[in-house]
């Protein structure tokens, strides 16, 4: 079998791909042009004819003789099942659905990128019900996490104790919330060590408060993820949508407690093991219980690590993966699928 990944983002193909490689699936890669994705709406309109053109490099692919199914890792890309003659599976991530739902225009776009798909895979629970407005079938998928490379650091290392705050220094990520926490708790202890990664909005803003209590560190290339988390003794992570995040679920693979707000407790056969928190007193007492129970956020961590192993270990979503593909491939009009009674 061969499978096409159309990938935008954490290199999560990659990381399927890894484990698709040992059950003998073998994966290609194309990579959309994302020049301008970063720029303001105006600019990133100005930018989109040419990124609309570098998908003509991909359109010859979408045909038997080069693949069986086509894995799309990004919503907005779906557009391309309209035209694809083998089957296409839609992988929802995030932002490509939430700043798009709320307007008519952009769920005008949802639904021509979502209606002919195979498939409608979200990657965390919060997007289902959104999702499942246009296409009910959606069934959750989440990220695959290679617990082989995020593993607990070989040795400790001494230094002073260390939370990470490990999101985006955006509200979309209640940076916000977590970094007025992280403000209390550093001023009763300031032995401690508080990183927050140098990216978002309000980076500029918070350099300029916190510059003598926080340490601010450039953002790391996938392959350095590893190597920051080992630095921390706690991750806090995000507290907008309610569902772990890649960077959330690689701290948990490590081994290193952490304080998120989880609002789907349904979403697994067992809820995840952290400090369940969403206000800034909740977040600062689930720092301080850490700091003063050390021996107990080791024990959180490694149960955290059993957890992601059992739930989003790269084997066994693989093998999931890989009957999905089977399935749709046995289909023989899936590629040309009109999703659902619904949405004729």
């Amino acid at each position: 079998m061969r499978v096409l990944h159309v990938e935008t983002i954490n290199r999560v193909a990659h990381t399927f791909a890894s484990g698709l490689d040992r059950l003998g699936i073998i994966s290609l890669f194309f990579e959309p042009s994302l020049a301008g994705a970063q720029r303001p709406l105006p600019l990133k309109l100005l930018y989109m004819p040419g990124r609309l053109l570098h998908l003509r490099h991909v359109i010859g692919r979408l045909r038997p003789d080069y693949c069986d199914v086509v894995h799309i890792h990004w919503a907005s890309y779906g557009i391309l099942a309209n035209i694809s003659r083998v089957p296409v599976v839609v992988h929802c991530h995030g932002s490509d659905v939430n700043q798009r739902i709320g307007h008519w225009l952009g769920r005008l776009g949802l639904r021509l990128s979502l209606r002919r798909a195979a498939a409608v895979l979200c990657i965390s629970p919060n997007l289902l019900e959104p999702v499942r407005r246009i296409r009910p079938d959606a069934i959750l998928f989440p990220a695959s996490i290679d617990t082989g490379h995020f593993a607990p650091p070989p040795a400790a290392v001494p230094r002073p104790w260390t939370v990470l705050l490990f999101a985006r220094l955006e509200p979309l990520k209640g940076s916000p919330t977590a970094v007025e926490a992280l403000a209390r708790f550093a001023g009763r202890h300031p032995d401690t060590r508080i990183v927050l990664t140098d990216y978002g909005v309000l980076r500029t803003e918070y350099k300029a408060r916190f510059a003598s209590e926080f340490v601010f560190v450039p953002p790391v290339t996938p392959d350095a993820v590893r190597e920051l988390i080992w630095q921390a003794d706690v991750v806090v992570g995000q507290f907008v949508f309610g569902a772990l995040g890649l960077s959330e679920l690689q701290a948990m693979s490590c081994a290193r407690p952490v304080i998120a707000s989880f609002t789907y407790p349904d979403a697994y056969p067992t809820a995840p093991p952290l400090c369940n928190a969403a206000t800034v007193d909740e977040i600062e007492a689930a720092l301080e219980h850490l700091f003063k129970h050390q021996a107990y956020a080791q024990a959180l961590g490694l149960r955290a690590r059993d957890w992601v192993i059992a739930n989003h270990g790269l084997d066994v979503l693989a093998e999931r993966l890989a009957r999905l593909y089977a399935a749709l491939i046995e289909r023989p009009d899936a590629h040309r699928r009109v999703a659902h009674a619904a949405h004729r």
